[in-house]
């Protein structure tokens, strides 16, 4: 179970969903109150705003997404702000926990524009968004398991629709790469790790995945795409990765 990050996640989601989203010591769910969820919440509108503004000059001002699918939607820390901007968002996660989480959270806030939607129907979605977003989830899906969500949300999207995702690349420092593949190789070490930090012994395990960008560019050449812009987004710790977020328009008028 330890290097399976779908039952993970789903543990996240069952212990610590909001750390587990964003993991700033605060968004434990021990400390978790209105004041913290609001702040929680609050990230989530700025990184939409931001996200529409780097989208207009990437795509420009006349682009319009009646339907959202955000993939890794997690507790809706950016499914609700989107849900905002648009007329229906679909939210989409490996986790029932995670998901019923959101739907309360959605209730709590009034939205009723968002539909819940574990992963594995994510190929019933396809046709029925203009957006594709993910932010900080690829991360944690094993290489070749994200290479294939990558290519089924290409594939999902309507003629002329966006989509923006987030991926890790290689750690910005040694240290970094040789701390996760001894989480991911060395039996008990995660196990140690967590007690050294004070956690239970089983506390939730959260791999990190590096990508390629000329494997994803290779997808998306697959898909008649063959202009995609890239934001890089160094490493600014010596246990950070590199990471970068895709953007990209699907070909034909809509």
């Amino acid at each position: 179970m330890v290097y399976d990050p779908a039952r993970q996640w789903e543990r996240y989601g069952a212990l610590d969903p909001y750390y587990g989203v964003l993991s700033a010591p605060d968004f434990h769910h021990a400390r978790l109150d209105a004041e913290t969820r609001e702040r929680f919440f609050a990230t989530g509108r700025r990184h939409v705003t931001d996200l529409m503004t780097a989208l207009e000059s990437q795509i420009g001002p006349d682009f319009q997404f009646d339907r959202v699918l955000d993939y890794g939607c997690g507790v809706g820390r950016l499914t609700l702000p989107l849900a905002e901007r648009s007329k229906h968002v679909y939210g989409v996660d490996v986790s029932h926990s995670m998901l019923s989480e959101a739907a309360d959270n959605a209730r709590r806030m009034n939205f009723s524009n968002v539909e819940w939607v574990e992963a594995d129907r994510l190929a019933e979605l396809s046709g029925r968004y203009d957006l594709a977003h993910s932010f900080l989830v690829f991360q944690h899906i094993p290489v070749r398991e994200g290479e294939r969500i990558f290519a089924a949300l290409l594939r999902g999207l309507r003629p002329g629709g966006v989509g923006v995702i987030h991926i890790t690349l290689q750690p910005s420092h040694p240290l970094a790469g040789f701390f996760h593949w001894t989480m991911k190789t060395i039996p008990f070490a995660y196990n140690i790790f967590n007690l050294m930090r004070g956690r239970g012994w089983s506390y939730p395990h959260m791999q990190m995945n590096p990508y390629s960008l000329t494997r994803l560019g290779g997808l998306l050449a697959d898909g008649g795409i063959t202009e995609w812009h890239t934001r890089f987004q160094p490493g600014n710790t010596r246990m950070a990765y590199d990471c970068a977020v895709i953007t990209f328009q699907k070909n034909g008028g809509r």
